[in-house]
């Protein structure tokens, strides 16, 4: 009875919240905040790769579980990060009272802290498909960190020009369950390069804005919430990124690497909340994230 009274009280506070943030069911987040009020922070952490994921993965990721099943990469993380964060609560080791700098207006924190989860992500092996599905709420993507990547909307009746000055110095934040994710460009991986930043629910992959060098065939004028946009990038440059040292272990798949389907992903070349890593829209068949 006790137990019940206080899911009540959390569920109430929740809904009375005025600062809405990526929501999942504020029954879920009721009881995930009675189960775990706290997460340790860390600066290190565990990853394991089983029989068959290729090197790209292993010699790129970290922080995850990856096995194969079937046609699938099968990705499990607890999408919890090994730096500093405001989010992690005063009383951590971790905590920085601090924001990412922006140029147009003031930052603020939502009231959620960093709750390890338990994602499991399944990417298809190889992909082939171009149908760009409407992506859905929350996570549809891993970071080579292992934190989740969610697309550029957040929770209805919110919107992520106003949810991006809760961001922290490495442009991420939790969810009031506490799944911390990335929407923007992530400097802690990616910074205006062609550095890998993970990879999507489809399969494919996602780099920095750039290839190599240069922004040939990147997006542009992406659109906040676009029904029919994305960050997809089909163009064949005379290179692919090159600070992906492990990418000829992947070349098997041309969908995901050069030639006339050269299907990839490119955080969006714009600025601040306009760097976005992964739009409404993906570029082929999607798996499963729970």
């Amino acid at each position: 009875m006790k137990k019940l009274i206080i899911i009540l009280i959390i569920i109430l506070a929740l809904n009375c919240s005025s600062k809405k943030e990526d929501s999942k069911a504020p029954l879920l987040a009721a009881l995930a905040l009675l189960s775990s009020s706290s997460t340790t922070a860390s600066s290190t952490c565990t990853s394991s790769f089983g029989t068959g994921v290729a090197d790209f993965i292993s010699k790129t990721f970290t922080c995850v579980t990856v096995t194969v099943s079937g046609t699938n990469y099968v990705f499990k993380t607890s999408s919890v990060p090994t730096y500093k964060s405001y989010y992690w609560g005063s009383t951590s080791s971790l905590y920085e009272n601090a924001f990412y700098a922006n140029s147009t207006g003031s930052n603020y924190g939502n009231p959620n802290k960093i709750l390890s989860q338990n994602y499991t992500i399944t990417v298809p092996i190889t992909n082939t498909t171009t149908t760009a599905p409407t992506s859905a709420y929350g996570a549809i993507g891993v970071a080579t960190n292992g934190i989740v990547i969610y697309n550029d909307q957040a929770a209805p009746g919110d919107s992520l020009t106003s949810e991006y000055y809760t961001f922290d110095t490495s442009q991420g934040h939790p969810t009031n369950t506490g799944s911390y994710h990335y929407h923007v460009e992530p400097p802690k991986i990616s910074n205006t390069d062609s550095a890998l930043v993970g990879i999507a629910m489809d399969g494919y992959l996602i780099f920095g804005k750039l290839h190599d060098t240069n922004s040939t065939g990147n997006t542009t004028g992406f659109t906040l919430g676009g029904t029919t946009s994305s960050t997809k990038c089909t163009s064949t440059p005379t290179t692919l990124p090159t600070t992906w040292t492990y990418k000829s272990n992947y070349e098997t798949n041309t969908n995901h690497t050069a030639g006339t389907n050269s299907y990839h992903y490119h955080i969006n070349n714009g600025s601040e909340v306009n760097g976005i890593i992964l739009s409404g829209k993906l570029i082929g068949t999607a798996g499963t994230s729970q």
